[in-house]
């Protein structure tokens, strides 16, 4: 779960009227995730009475550190999420993003625009400052396929007129996402991450140990649905670069439920992670 790794992006887009005539992404379930628990780090959970998440908070327990907070507010047409973020890095740095993430007519999420600051923390001055924006793309099953993502350095005079663009394709196989690749040409990608799934049926209530959806503070958007439909299955092993890999394993309730699950990296430790669920009372 220690993915905080920082993209930082850019694409202008045309915001459109997402007025829901699409059929919609399913938000609620009969059950929503409150805390992942490990003896390393905790992730919490809170919703507002319609059932969205409204906070997301992830520590690192043993330091009680905070790793990452982010905030959500949501717009009264269900256009778009408003959302607030910080991420620490160490004792030195942290980066503060402030981002619009757009959604489609049907609630997935199309497009993001927004500011991300690098601040050192010990006296709060601005080191670095990037405008960015982000365009997400499906198949027809409503699958996440791609992520196109630019990003500009905000300098004195204006914005750098060279920006940095690069993509993160994923591919699908019976339903699951397979591969993670990110790059910024296609033929000398920056990272792989390879997924294997146990056969048989999945989880109906599962956390997520793919890799998150470009941003960690996307994390509990994934789980209710923003980015598309979720895989079925879940994750056996994942295999960085085709050089190591990190296995996976749980323990499931018998109303479908995982309510542990196991984590073995490469050096053999073995991490367990512990969920807490709640029952939703909200049908949207």
């Amino acid at each position: 779960m220690k993915y905080l790794s920082i993209l930082f992006l850019a694409l202008s887009l045309a915001i459109t009227s997402c007025s829901k005539n699409d059929e919609p992404i399913i938000r609620s379930t009969k059950y929503r995730i409150v805390f992942i628990y490990s003896e390393e780090t905790t992730q919490t959970f809170e919703y507002n009475p319609t059932g969205n998440i409204t906070e997301w908070h992830f520590l690192e327990t043993t330091s009680s550190q905070t790793i990452a907070d982010a905030s959500y507010d949501y717009d009264a047409d269900g256009c778009s999420v408003k959302i607030n973020a910080e991420e620490s890095h160490g004792d030195h740095q942290k980066w503060i993003f402030e981002e619009v993430l757009y959604l489609n007519q049907n609630g997935a999420a199309k497009s993001a625009e927004g500011v991300v600051g690098l601040y050192r923390i010990e006296d709060n001055s601005l080191l670095m400052k990037k405008r960015y924006s982000v365009a997400f793309s499906y198949n027809e099953l409503k699958q996440l396929e791609s992520i196109q993502i630019v990003e500009k350095r905000m300098i004195d005079n204006g914005e750098d007129p060279y920006p940095l663009k690069w993509n993160i394709d994923f591919a699908w196989s019976d339903n699951n996402i397979i591969e993670y690749r990110e790059y910024l040409t296609p033929a000398s990608p920056l990272i792989v991450y390879e997924y294997t799934y146990y056969d048989g049926a999945g989880a109906d209530y599962a956390p997520i140990v793919q890799r998150p959806i470009l941003r960690a503070y996307y994390t509990p958007l994934q789980y209710q649905g923003y980015f598309g439909v979720k895989p079925k299955g879940l994750v056996k092993t994942v295999t960085v670069d085709n050089n190591y890999s990190t296995d996976y394993s749980y323990n499931i309730s018998t109303n479908s439920m995982v309510e542990d699950y196991y984590e073995k990296s490469p050096s053999g430790k073995d991490t367990k992670y512990t969920i807490g669920w709640e029952e939703s009372d909200t049908k949207k």
